[in-house]
């Protein structure tokens, strides 16, 4: 393997690996604020551009097609958020119910 190819590989990847970082962490902080301050109903929207960072450092990390998973971290990040905040709730229903 020639060294520009194995250069431009590794650059993809730590940038790919940076993208899925910076998209999580983001993701997280804004699910926590949005909850914090009485606005979870916009979480939906607000995970959106985080989804796509997720979307697009697994591209270039895993070398998916780029338009591909760019949608599906834009629609599966955002709906496993607004699931999660769901369980959340209802375990925190239930066990003020009980206790």
């Amino acid at each position: 393997m020639d060294t520009l190819t194995t250069t431009g590989s590794a650059v993809a990847l730590l940038a790919g690996l940076a993208l899925v970082l910076i998209g999580a962490v983001g993701a997280t902080m804004t699910q926590r604020h949005l909850d914090d301050t009485g606005r979870s109903r916009w979480a939906l929207l607000a995970l959106v551009p985080y989804g796509v960072l997720l979307g697009a450092g697994a591209s270039l990390v895993r070398g998916w097609d780029l338009a591909s998973s760019l949608l599906v971290g834009a629609v599966l990040l955002p709906l496993v958020g607004v699931l999660g905040r769901l369980v959340e709730v209802r375990r925190a229903r239930r066990a003020s119910r009980h206790g």
